[in-house]
């Protein structure tokens, strides 16, 4: 019991002196910077067995707190796979803080590759659409160049082509995620 307790003092020790310096941290978000995210979710309630999103994006400052960024994402469940490839534009809210707010915008194409188990369909892409993504969130920074990111993204698309929870197809999709931001000069 002692050693659970001295353990948990210790990472809360740790957790406070990461907090404290990051007081110090100027997020790194001006014009010229590249940037590297990665981000992803796992939800094992649903009523398709599982949901898995994993996503990936280079980017770039072309001003001030203004990043277009190249984007690509992977979103998995029992019925269907979906990828994705495009572009966003992100805007930073400078705070003065560790916490930056954002808001996102941006043009994909997704495609979707449904279940052959379930569906009998041996075709490698069987529904394809153009996404409209707009979404937010915030990021805190631990360092200049590193922070984590809370973000939510409402995608909706040209055509059918996310998996609902009755095993339908429909044109619009949430996901919530949690990622790294890494930025370099």
């Amino acid at each position: 019991m002692k050693k659970i307790i001295l353990a948990s003092a210790l990472g809360m020790s740790l957790a406070v002196t990461g907090m404290a310096s990051a007081n110090d941290v100027v997020p790194n978000l001006d014009k010229g910077t590249k940037s590297l995210d990665i981000n992803g979710s796992y939800d094992n309630n649903t009523a398709l067995d599982y949901q898995f999103n994993l996503g990936v994006g280079v980017g770039y400052f072309f001003i001030d707190n203004l990043e277009v960024a190249a984007v690509g994402g992977w979103q998995s469940n029992s019925l269907s796979d979906t990828y994705e490839l495009g572009a966003t534009a992100e805007y930073n809210f400078s705070t003065g803080t560790p916490w930056v707010p954002f808001v996102t915008v941006g043009v994909l194409w997704a495609g979707t590759e449904l279940d052959d188990d379930v569906y009998n369909d041996t075709g490698d892409i069987d529904s394809d659409a153009w996404l409209g993504r707009f979404g937010g969130g915030i990021k805190y920074f631990f360092r200049n160049d590193i922070a984590l990111a809370l973000n939510l993204k409402y995608d909706i698309a040209s055509d059918d082509i996310y998996s609902d929870d009755d095993g339908n197809l429909d044109d619009y999709n949430w996901t919530v995620g949690l990622g790294l931001r890494f930025y370099f000069d």
